[in-house]
């Protein structure tokens, strides 16, 4: 579990970050180290140092993985630091043509589509390996990608019937980003949830959890989405919010703290934020039922940790539980599972280098493994490690654990 952290609390610059910043250790420099950022943002609100465009590049080169968090000994909230600065980070860079550009096609879903019709289209003329290597388009999936346990079992993926009588009632956050490109990923969900009798009602009125904006500087936004759906969920009567998404996850377990100073929503935000839960944690936590057969996937079956379930909410053994209930074998770490994979909302667009080399280190630690399915409990992560695995020509599969245990109930039928 991460060490509670107190933003009040001054670093005191140990370097024990350093080894966990994703950035230091591609690039080397202080600058871009946790320690060497808080340095910058200090001199900057003391006023000793101004926010030129040097010290923007630093900041705005975080990923905001909190792995730092979790390796500081005193509990120093980088993240709460970082996140003040946000605005201020991006008001510097909004007019750069690639973020325009990346955030536009991301919120008009007229352009979205139409991105992901070229790369249909690519696919299917045979230039898949050219198409991963174009900025934007790489991190589509391939079409078909959402039917890799077909093979695994040879029916249809049946639908799961709602339970007649459930033991929870929870509400179902698809996130935007699994919705629109892994909705494979919350229908197995839904089916692993209704198999063990708990009830995903069918209500859309919860919306975007306010992450991405929230990353990229725009708070306030952010703060509107978040109260969206506090006033959501207070309406429900819901018993439990439940996220497949680790960004979404850690967002929502939040809420209690962003609208702290809410006069009208405070108590329900929080209320919200105590209620949030991962759907592996949440299966682990209430029981689920054991598959009678596993999902016989050949070869070795590793798990990675998504930075904002490890760091952000201490989730870590409720995954690998789920995955060995599955596969019927505990899987192995991948490797420097403390380490981001370069996903981070919408940071492995919005720096496409750096996104590209962290990628390329996880698909080394694929290689150096024999892995032939990675686990990993977020849709931003699985995005992420499939680009770098279609760079670097493996067929190794990415998949969330519930689409495993899900498979695994499908062979127990």
């Amino acid at each position: 579990m991460p060490v509670e952290s107190n933003p009040g609390l001054p670093c005191v610059h140990c370097g024990l970050c350093l080894d966990t910043c994703p950035t230091y250790r591609v690039l080397g420099t202080e600058a871009d180290s946790p320690r060497g950022r808080i340095y910058i943002m200090e001199g900057v609100k003391s006023g000793a140092l101004s926010l030129d465009a040097a010290a923007v590049a630093h900041l705005d080169g975080c990923l905001g993985c909190l792995a730092c968090e979790s390796a500081c000994p005193s509990g120093v909230s980088y993240g709460e630091r970082i996140e003040e600065f946000r605005p201020r980070i991006r008001a510097a860079v909004r007019r750069n043509p690639w973020r325009l550009l990346v955030g536009f096609v991301a919120a008009n879903e007229t352009f979205f589509g139409f991105g992901l019709r070229i790369a249909a289209i690519l696919d299917r003329v045979g230039l898949f390996a050219l198409r991963r290597r174009l900025p934007g388009l790489d991190i589509f999936p391939r079409p078909g990608d959402a039917q890799v346990l077909r093979d695994v079992s040879p029916r249809e993926r049946s639908r799961v019937a709602p339970p007649s009588t459930a033991k929870l009632e929870v509400a179902l956050l698809t996130g935007c980003v699994g919705d629109r490109l892994k909705p494979e990923i919350n229908r197995a969900a839904v089916e692993v949830l209704h198999r063990n009798d708990i009830n995903v009602a069918n209500d859309r009125a919860l919306g975007c959890c306010g992450a991405l904006a929230m990353h990229s500087g725009d708070q306030a936004t952010a703060l509107e989405q978040a109260r969206l759906n506090v006033r959501a969920f207070s309406r429900s009567g819901l018993e439990r919010v439940v996220t497949t998404a680790a960004g979404c996850g850690a967002m929502v377990k939040d809420y209690g703290r962003l609208l702290a100073d809410d006069p009208e929503l405070a108590d329900d935000a929080h209320a919200m934020s105590e209620r949030a839960v991962e759907v592996t944690e949440l299966l682990v936590e209430v029981g689920y039922e054991i598959p009678q057969l596993t999902t016989p996937l050949a070869g070795k079956i590793v798990y990675h940790d998504a930075c904002h379930l490890l760091h952000a909410a201490g989730v870590s053994s409720e995954p690998r539980t789920i995955v060995e209930s599955a596969v019927g074998r505990v899987p192995e770490d991948l490797g420097e599972n403390n380490i981001c994979c370069g996903s981070a909302g919408s940071y492995n667009l919005d720096h496409p280098k750096m996104g590209l080399a962290l990628g390329a280190r996880k698909a080394e630690l694929v290689t150096e493994s024999n892995a032939r399915v990675v686990a990993v409990g977020n849709v931003g992560c699985i995005l992420q490690l499939e680009r770098a695995l279609a760079r670097s020509g493996h067929d190794t599969r990415v998949l969330h654990p519930v689409e495993l245990l899900a498979a695994a109930y499908d062979e127990s039928e």
